[in-house]
């Protein structure tokens, strides 16, 4: 498969492309004009004088058709211009309002004595220390969980975490595993000791393992519609780059915890409409992030030339 077809490209139009109309109306028109010359009056081996003796009026109205018909391709150019630089800032003015609630919405996170984008930092935190626990759990049931398996099993616990209401969705989004194993992760969740060893093993100034849906719900609905926003544009623009820009607000935490949520259910349409592959969402995750050992190797999930650290070892490499 070829680097073109993987990843979104901005290919700028041709001159026929771009053109076609014009040059359509142009030889249709000149098609049209020089029809007159096929006239009785231009046949045979003379032409008539009287005839002839208007020659310089058809030339006029021959010349003034011409200027016509330029004059017709010149106002439906500048009405198409017109059109598309209307639709592109009509695209931009919504575009940039939506980067704009992005940033407000990751500006108003709040986790114990922290907030905005450090909170990410805590909550990849959080998901290690589930991570860990899951993983003892998974093996006192004897449950043959991949380490991708074991890595979306602990985001869901992260995300739903445990409560009154929360043990109802935990459950509900885990009923493909035995009933006793989920039981005994809400129990441990749930256990006041648990958490303060919790505490102490990561230094965390918040009560760990209630759970960030109604933070994380929020937030990753709105990214996935603004970089769809930009997907489903027909307008001539160059995608790539207004993603990029989207991406270019996402800290490295931010990624990473983007793309475990993209493997989990609640997240599959950045796969299903390629999104997170095309526009390099998470390229830029460094080596090393993911232990391969106990949570996911991560860039058996993309091409080789995905990442970007793949890219300065490719150019150091050549």
């Amino acid at each position: 498969m070829s680097k073109e077809s993987k990843y979104e490209s901005y290919t700028k139009p041709s001159f026929v492309k771009k053109y076609g109309i014009e040059i359509l109306i142009v030889f249709i028109g000149l098609v049209i004009i020089h029809a007159i010359f096929l006239s009785d009056a231009f046949k045979g081996d003379e032409i008539d004088p009287q005839k002839a003796s208007h020659f310089g009026d058809f030339v006029g109205g021959y010349i003034g058709s011409l200027f016509t018909l330029l004059s017709i391709i010149l106002l439906y150019i500048t009405i198409k211009e017109q059109r598309k630089t209307s639709a592109i800032e009509k695209f931009e003015s919504k575009y940039f309002e939506l980067i704009r609630m992005h940033r407000e919405n990751a500006s108003e996170f709040k986790l114990g004595e922290s907030s905005g984008k450090k909170i990410f930092v805590l909550m990849i935190r959080e998901l290690r220390l589930i991570l860990s626990r899951v993983t003892k759990k998974s093996y006192k049931h004897n449950l043959q969980l991949s380490k991708k398996e074991l890595l979306i099993l602990s985001y869901r616990c992260l995300f739903y975490g445990v409560g009154p209401n929360s043990n109802r969705m935990l459950k509900k989004n885990l009923k493909e595993y035995p009933n006793e194993f989920v039981d005994e992760l809400i129990d441990l969740f749930y256990s006041k000791k648990e958490r303060k060893k919790a505490i102490r093993e990561r230094k965390l100034k918040f009560n760990p393992f209630g759970g960030h849906q109604s933070r994380l719900g929020h937030y990753y609905r709105h990214l996935y519609q603004t970089v769809r926003y930009v997907d489903n544009q027909k307008i001539d623009i160059d995608k790539y780059e207004y993603v990029k820009t989207i991406r270019a607000q996402l800290t490295t935490h931010e990624q990473a915890l983007l793309f475990v949520n993209s493997l989990t259910l609640t997240g599959k349409n950045w796969w299903t409409y390629d999104l997170i592959v095309k526009y390099r969402f998470v390229q830029n995750i460094p080596d090393g992030f993911f232990n391969d050992e106990t949570e996911i190797v991560i860039t058996d999930e993309f091409d080789k030339d995905y990442f970007e650290h793949q890219e300065i070892n490719t150019d150091n490499h050549n």
